[in-house]
Order: C-alpha cells, then sequence, then structure tokens
C-alpha cells in the first residue's frame, strides 16, 4: 500500500464524523460492526491481501470506540448543567471580550460536590474582569450550563474538541477570589504573548493592531465584527485564521534567515522545528494550526534523515494523531476545512495548473505576469471544490466573488504577515528603524479591508445553501464520486461526476428558492432554555423571542433563511438575559420595529443599541402588529403572545405565565411554544406542542400527558413552514 497513513488518517475522521453525527449511543455499535467486518476481511485471503480494507475497518473500530470512551469521561459534566457549585481552577488562556462580556477561559482543578474531566475547562461569562491575566488561580461560586448540542456538530462538541465543556457564570463577581498563581512553561508563554500584543499595540494604531493580533496570532476576539463580516462573505476567512497558509509563510521566512546566517545545513531542520513548535505555541494550539504543524514537523523530520516525504501520508498522519489524542477534534470546523483545502492541493492543484499552462504562453512578459495569477487560481479553485460541501453542511453559505477576493488579496496577505513580523521583530530590538515595515503592514491592511468591504457589499456576494436540499446534494456527490471510484477507468468517470455534482447543485439551489416564495417559516431556535423564533418571508425576517444562552444562533439563522431585511423584534419573556440578546443582534443588524416593555430598556446593552432600530413601540399590557401585507399578525396580552399566519394560531407560553390570564380566545392554538411546563394544559387542543427549554426540563414532559404531538428542540432546531394553500410542515432541521 502507498499510502497506509493517508488511508488511516481519511477512515478516522470519516468515522469520527458519522459518530459525531449520528450521535454517542451509536458509535459503539459502529465500532462493533467495524470489528466484525476487520475480522472477516482477514479471513478473505483475496482481501487480506489488498491490506487496504482491513487497515480501514480497524481505523474505524479503534476512532469509533475511543470516541465512546471519551464520551462516557466527560459525561460527568451533565450533572452540572443548571447547578451552581464553587469551582476551583488556573486561568488557562489570554481573557477576551466578546458581546460587552469579560470571557476567560479557566482550566478546572475541583467542583465542589461533583467530579469533573481531568484537565477539562469551562468558558467564563462575566461583566467585568475577573482575573488579572493567564496562570492566575481562581475560586468562587459560579452557576454551569452545558453548550448547545445538535446532530453531534452543536457548539457543544467544537468546544469539546478544545477541552471546554461548560459555560460558567460567576453568581457573584465581587466574592470571585485570587489566591495566587501558577507558574508553568505554558503561562510563560501566555505571558509573553501578552508582551509580544503590548509591543504591536505600542507600534500601530488601534485598527491596524488588532488585525496584525489576528494575522499573527489567529486571535480574532482582537478583530471587529464587520471586518470579520466582510472576509466570511468575500470567502477569504482563512486570511484570519492562522493554519498552513501562515506556517508555509513562516517556514520560507525562516529558510531564507537560516541560509542568510549560514547556519550549517543538519543543523537548520531542529532549529526550524523549534520555531515552528514556538509559533503554534502563540497561535494556541488550534485543531488546524496542530494539523499544519505536524505536517511541517514530518517534512523536517524527513529531510533530517534524507528521506522524501509524501504529502497526503503526512495529512492523514497529522489527522490520526489529532484524533487518537482528542477524538471530537472532527467537531472543530477549522480543522475540517483545513485537512479538506489541504487534500484539495495536493491532489488537484498541480492538475488544475498545468490544464491552465497548456492554454495560457509560456515565454515572455505575459508568462511571468500570469505564473503568479494562475498559481493563485489553481490554489482557490482546488481548496474551493474540496472545502465547497464542509462550508455547505457547517454555515450554509457561499461566496461566489471568493475566486476574484483571492486573487486580489492572498499575495497581500502574505507580504502583510511577512511585513508584520518583522516589525514586530524591530520593533522590539531597534524600535527606530520600524516606522518602514510599519508604514508598509498599515497600507497592506487599509487595501486588505478595502478589498473585503468592497466584495462582500456587491449584490450576490453570498448565497445561502442550507436545510436538507443541501445534505442531500452532499449525499449525491459522495455517491457519484464513489460509483467513479467503483467503476474504475480513472479520469473520465470521475470527470463525468464532477460535472454531475455541478449540475444538481446550480439545480438543487434553484429550487430552493423557488419552493421558498411565499412561503412563512419559523423556526423554533435550539437556544437552551429560552424561547428563541426567527420568523421569514420573502426575505424578510421578524425576531419573536430571543432567550438562550446567546444570540449567535439567531444571528446564523437570519443567514442561513435569506433575510435581507429585519422588520421586527418582539420580546416574549422580558427577561434581562433576552434583552442583552435582543442588544446584541441589534449592534449587528437594525431593525425596523422594536416591541419591548420600558423597563427592558433598563438593561444597558439594548439600551445602548436601541439606535439601531427604526421605531421602538413601548407596552403596558398588550398590542397588535401586522406584518407583510397582514400574512402575519403578532398579537400580546399580558404575559402571552400570539402569532397568526394563514390559518394557524401559535401561541406563545413564556417562563412565569399562569393559565388563569390566558385570553378566552386564545386557547384554541393550534401550535403551542412553552418556555417552561406549566401545573395544567387544560383547554388546550393544539397539534403540537414545542418545548423551548433545557434538556432537565424536557424530561419532565414525557411524564406528562400531553394532549398533543410534543416536541423538543433540545435535539435541535424545529422548522415550521406554512405554505400558501395553509398547508403546514412542521421538521426538524439538520
Amino acid at each position: 500500500m502507498k499510502r497506509p497513513m493517508a488511508l488511516v488518517g481519511f477512515a478516522t475522521l470519516l468515522a469520527l464524523l458519522a459518530a459525531l453525527f449520528f450521535g454517542e449511543r451509536t458509535s459503539l455499535f459502529l465500532s462493533a460492526v467495524s470489528l466484525v467486518f476487520f475480522t472477516c476481511s482477514l479471513l478473505c485471503k483475496t482481501i487480506r491481501k489488498g491490506k487496504a480494507i482491513p487497515i480501514a475497518f480497524l481505523a474505524i473500530a479503534l476512532s469509533t470506540g475511543l470516541f465512546a470512551a471519551e464520551s462516557e469521561r466527560i459525561s460527568c459534566v451533565n450533572d452540572l448543567h443548571g447547578m451552581t457549585a464553587t469551582v476551583s481552577g488556573v486561568v488557562d488562556d489570554l481573557p477576551y471580550n466578546e458581546n460587552g462580556n469579560y470571557c476567560c477561559l479557566i482550566k478546572v482543578e475541583t467542583i465542589e460536590g461533583y467530579s469533573f474531566p481531568e484537565n477539562g475547562r469551562v468558558l467564563v461569562y462575566a461583566s467585568e474582569p475577573i482575573v488579572n491575566g493567564p496562570g492566575d488561580r481562581v475560586e468562587g461560586e459560579m452557576r454551569f450550563l452545558l453548550p448547545n448540542a445538535q446532530n453531534g456538530f452543536g457548539t457543544r462538541a467544537s468546544l469539546a474538541a478544545d477541552h471546554i465543556y461548560l459555560y460558567a457564570f460567576p453568581v457573584d463577581e465581587g466574592a470571585i477570589t485570587r489566591p495566587g498563581t501558577v507558574r508553568s512553561l505554558w503561562t510563560t508563554l501566555l505571558h509573553w504573548k501578552l508582551s509580544l500584543y503590548d509591543a504591536v499595540d505600542s507600534l500601530y494604531s488601534p485598527s491596524d493592531a488588532s488585525m496584525v493580533k489576528g494575522l499573527l496570532f489567529g486571535d480574532k476576539h482582537t478583530v471587529p465584527d464587520d471586518i470579520q463580516d466582510a472576509y466570511r462573505a468575500a470567502g477569504v476567512s482563512h486570511i484570519l485564521a492562522v493554519s498552513g497558509f501562515h506556517l508555509v509563510i513562516v517556514t520560507q521566512m525562516l529558510t531564507v534567515l537560516l541560509q542568510a546566517f549560514r547556519v550549517p545545513r543538519r543543523l537548520r531542520p531542529f532549529l526550524s522545528a523549534l520555531c515552528i513548535l514556538l509559533f503554534m505555541a502563540l497561535a494556541g494550539f488550534s485543531a488546524s494550526v496542530l494539523r499544519s504543524g505536524i505536517m511541517c514537523l514530518v517534512l523536517l523530520l524527513g529531510d533530517c534523515f534524507s528521506r522524501k516525504t509524501d504529502a497526503l501520508n503526512s495529512l492523514g498522519f497529522a489527522v490520526w494523531i489529532l484524533c487518537l489524542n482528542n477524538p471530537f477534534a472532527a467537531a472543530d470546523a477549522g480543522l475540517l476545512l483545513s485537512v479538506a483545502a489541504t487534500a484539495g492541493l495536493i491532489l488537484t492543484s498541480g492538475r488544475i495548473q498545468r490544464v491552465m499552462d497548456d492554454h495560457t504562453p509560456q515565454k515572455g512578459v505575459w508568462s511571468l505576469v500570469l505564473r503568479p495569477i494562475k498559481s493563485v487560481l489553481a490554489t482557490s479553485i482546488s481548496g474551493t471544490l474540496f472545502t465547497l460541501p464542509i462550508l455547505i453542511l457547517l454555515f450554509g453559505t457561499i461566496s461566489p466573488f471568493s475566486l476574484l477576493a483571492n486573487l486580489l488579496m492572498v499575495y497581500a496577505s502574505s507580504l502583510m504577515l511577512q511585513s508584520a513580523a518583522i516589525s514586530l521583530i524591530i520593533g522590539i530590538l531597534i524600535p527606530p528603524f520600524a516606522a518602514l515595515p510599519v508604514l508598509c503592514t498599515s497600507w497592506l491592511n487599509g487595501y486588505l479591508t478595502f478589498c473585503a468591504k468592497q466584495l462582500s457589499s456587491m449584490p450576490l456576494a453570498v448565497f445561502y445553501f442550507t436545510g436538507r436540499a443541501a445534505y442531500l446534494w452532499v449525499g449525491c456527490c459522495f455517491a457519484l464520486l464513489g460509483l467513479a471510484v467503483l467503476l474504475g477507468n480513472g479520469k473520465p468517470r470521475l470527470r463525468t461526476a464532477g460535472i454531475l455534482c455541478a449540475i444538481l447543485f446550480l439545480t438543487s439551489l434553484f429550487a430552493e428558492q423557488l419552493s421558498l416564495r411565499n412561503v412563512t417559516t419559523l423556526s423554533v431556535l435550539s437556544c437552551g432554555d429560552g424561547i428563541a423564533t426567527v420568523v421569514t418571508r420573502n426575505g424578510h425576517a421578524a425576531i419573536i423571542g430571543c432567550s438562550g444562552y446567546s444570540r449567535s444562533e439567531v444571528v446564523n439563522c437570519l443567514g442561513a433563511e435569506h433575510t435581507n431585511s429585519l422588520d421586527l423584534i418582539a420580546l416574549a419573556g422580558e427577561t434581562f438575559e433576552e434583552g442583552s440578546n435582543a442588544g446584541a443582534i441589534l449592534s449587528e443588524q437594525p431593525c425596523g420595529t422594536l416591541l419591548c416593555r420600558r423597563e427592558s430598556l433598563a438593561n444597558g446593552m439594548l439600551l445602548g443599541n436601541a439606535e439601531n432600530a427604526g421605531e421602538i413601540l413601548q407596552y403596558n399590557s398588550g398590542y397588535s402588529v401586522s406584518l407583510w401585507d397582514g400574512a402575519v399578525t403578532v398579537e400580546r396580552e399580558g404575559a402571552f403572545l400570539r402569532v397568526l399566519c394563514g390559518t394557524e394560531s401559535i401561541l406563545y407560553w413564556p417562563e412565569g405565565a399562569e393559565a388563569e390570564n390566558l385570553p378566552e380566545s386564545w386557547d384554541d392554538c393550534t401550535i403551542l411554544f412553552l418556555e417552561e411546563l406549566p401545573d395544567s394544559l387544560d383547554g388546550l387542543q393544539p397539534d403540537f406542542g414545542i418545548f423551548c427549554m433545557d434538556e432537565d426540563s424536557v424530561s419532565r414532559v414525557w411524564s406528562v400527558e400531553c394532549p398533543f404531538l410534543p416536541v423538543t428542540t433540545a435535539d435541535g432546531t424545529v422548522e415550521i413552514r406554512i405554505q400558501t394553500d395553509g398547508t403546514t410542515q412542521l421538521r426538524r432541521e439538520p
């Protein structure tokens, strides 16, 4: 077998993706079935001789077994959901600000009265700084919440890839104590990183400094949200993510420096490896950084022993090592995109460039001009082809201008990275000589920001392709490509399969757009313990309730549902949490009308961003608002809220609402949303009851005799589509 580690690595990754998708309960079953097939393959002489199939089944069995074991190991965190306990731990990373909250990662040592996974971490949200910096020992009483989980690919799994298992909120921030500090190699590196941050701040303006930190250290928390959104919409968000692209540049710079200082050839790989490890540490050892770093180290190891390394084998080895260390690494979006893009570069980039070479001049001035353009295009096309399925499944977005954006920005970002690194080194050693590279970096940052904003603001800059149509297309692509491989004859069949995949994609995208015309969609979001609903129709949107852990699910849904106008935000429960989420949403997207009580405006986050609402309607007892030519009507009486759409009457039952206060005419609802389980549901006969609450409360639902079909958002977002002919579809959104 030519590439055994490539087979092991990719088989492991695909098996873990299946385990994540189907859930931890099926992982042991997958492991057992794979072991059976492995044994059968060993007994078959023809299959055993090829080695590929037995090795693949063994890799699948091992990876799914490890996933089951890891899931069992961390299952103890479920007992902490909604609980309050005293935690003791050490700050394990640089604190940062997010949506007005002070955030820090704490490596847990003990949680009083509860067990916690070894080396596990919690993400702490506070309103003000509670620590001085990394290495601080922290003690205090905190309330814990589980991150959201949906089909294995929710926030919970992606955070588990970084050994983060819970959100934590201090009960009394003033009571949080710092009994001491812990010094280790890791905390020393973090403090050194802080010193580098200070050096960057002293050299650059705030806007330039944030981009330099993001580019050099992969710290996206310093980059403004509007800049990140522009890069994402332009299809070049990989520039801000430290990955193989950055390590290649770092390695090239190291090679030039070591050659310039005439370092002995045998010593160069060791020095390069040391510098790469240091860069990986400064970038936070993220999954994508580890992937590219391991590949670079394998390459250097081969150079030490004068052995030629295989790129695809190195990629498979890196994936296998990462997944072996933590099976939840397969849920990390950065790793998946990095692996897919790298595989695309290895397998197709050279071929695409050769095709372009065949149709362009090979001599003269034009050859010199076109050479870098062809290189960027080949890299961008190959990376886009291989990452497209992942981008669609994880984010539901496509950037048609990504090729143009890469052509305009990739080389500039490479130059900016090099000039930023040079300016930082010179700024530390001989500050007066840093002016020129600082000026160069600042100019390049301005150019990159201009390109990203211009491309992202163009019409049709982003296409949305989500839901079952996306899953169906990805499934068809894998089936067609697998069939092409099995049938043989190499390139012609693969080329035909690729063309069919493109035709299916365009057909599915067009069909989805047509199917959503004049259809009202209610997306009941999986936000943990609160009602959050996004109502959309023909590109217009309304938010009714925005409780839950954060506003990110609501914002993502607005994009996924093809919305271009937010017309209404109506608070449902009027809690402080809901007001904060509404304020955070307004900070990112203007709204036509904000419906809330006067008391809700006491929330600083909501009040500070209320100017982004075209109209603020304050009410005491109730209101009635009509949207989109009467297609949707939102009404409120007391604590209860109702949405009328076609033949459907949707009743919202927020936390704290009492049955005796329900208006008599409202008990004929066809769909019921509940934020908590009432003592009695007498008089209500809906077709469906959707429970928007945490998993502990949901467990009580099944012990109550419900006069309707109960559905819970704990298992993922619920989507209700009301057609123009009056029919209603209720489904679980993948």
